[in-house]
């Protein structure tokens, strides 16, 4: 037998669900990432996979050295730079 007091309590979680939802970053878009690695000075950018929360990118950073670029997919965050 389920007590009185946990239809209450479960309609509440339940009100509060969508905030949970909206608690979660979305993801950025290919326009904002491309001007993201832009402003840091990255270009000819030739490859962008999504991978589970990460973008995986190959371009030229500053100084024309290819790089690998491994970016955050939803706060942008330069998360590794490797030399290819």
């Amino acid at each position: 037998m389920i007590p009185r007091t946990f239809f209450p309590i479960l309609a509440l979680l339940l009100s509060l669900t969508p905030l949970w939802a909206g608690a979660q970053q979305a993801r950025l878009e290919m326009a904002e990432l491309m001007k993201l690695l832009v402003a840091k000075g990255y270009h000819d950018i030739r490859e962008v996979t999504l991978t589970e929360d990460r973008f995986e990118v190959d371009a030229l950073d500053d100084t024309s050295r290819r790089v690998r670029l491994v970016v955050d997919a939803r706060s942008g965050e330069l998360l590794s730079q490797e030399r290819q």
